[in-house]
């Protein structure tokens, strides 16, 4: 994305082909930019729920954008106002010694205030073919991010494989995944699923399987699948399929 952005013809177009393949960098949220006759707003727009972005994030966010904004210009970039959806975290001047400019808090939106100059005028780097190219290889990763199997359906495979010793901790399967914690939860999130309804569902899958098909006893089912005591474990059961496992034995066996 960093070449696209070099690439760019203007900031403008650079922030447009961000808000295109913006899930190549996260899924925390979106950008958008809202025109005016002088001057435009960059905003940013955070993924709510139980996941959002934390305050310290969206500041990152906005800084970075500054930040780099700054590296691919040949002049000086400095927002006419920075303003934030949260109040203000830490002191003033920390705020001014990064952004260089006035900034407000408690507003409607977070976002930079920017001259339309800045957004229009010529990068310094913009070079046609090279935008081109870099454009057609975020397309293809964004295709293939879009055509990668369910990820639930891997986590779930993956937890049907390693349910042996128990329930892994949520924090080791996003690590198997190659991914942090946060962004892990959201994957399943935007399934609309959590990690303990996958695990339940694995649970349900390996459970009725091992009542049905092996002599195991209860409680060594019971443990196998992370289970503290064969009580929760019976509970559990009999939501999934309305019998208790002693039941579900012996339905199935009489076939």
């Amino acid at each position: 994305m960093s070449f696209i952005f070099q690439s760019s013809p203007t900031l403008r177009e650079a922030i447009a082909l961000v808000q295109k393949f913006q899930r190549l960098i996260s899924d925390g949220g979106r950008f958008q930019i809202v025109g005016g006759d002088l001057k435009s707003w960059v905003i940013y727009h955070p993924q709510q729920g139980e996941l959002a972005f934390s305050p310290h994030q969206i500041e990152a966010v906005l800084a970075a954008v500054v930040s780099f904004s700054r590296w691919v210009t040949d002049h000086r970039f400095v927002p006419a106002r920075v303003q934030f959806s949260h109040s203000q975290l830490g002191p003033l001047a920390g705020y001014q010694t990064v952004f260089q400019t006035g900034v407000d808090f408690n507003q409607a939106f977070s976002g930079l205030h920017l001259d339309n100059t800045l957004l229009d005028r010529a990068l310094p780097q913009a070079d046609t073919q090279l935008a081109a190219m870099h454009r057609e290889y975020a397309a293809a990763r964004l295709a293939a991010l879009s055509d990668t199997p369910d990820f639930s359906a891997q986590v779930r495979h993956w937890l049907g494989a390693n349910l042996t010793t128990g329930v892994p901790e949520r924090s080791a399967a996003a690590e198997q995944f190659a991914l942090s914690d946060r962004v892990f939860a959201r994957r399943l999130q935007s399934q609309g699923l959590s990690y303990s309804d996958v695990v339940d569902a694995v649970r349900k899958e390996a459970a009725c399987t091992a009542v049905a098909d092996t002599d195991d006893t209860f409680v060594d089912i019971a443990q196998r699948l992370g289970f503290s005591e064969a009580s929760a474990f019976n509970r559990a059961f009999k939501r999934w399929t309305g019998h208790s496992p002693g039941e579900w034995r012996a339905k199935q066996q009489s076939r």
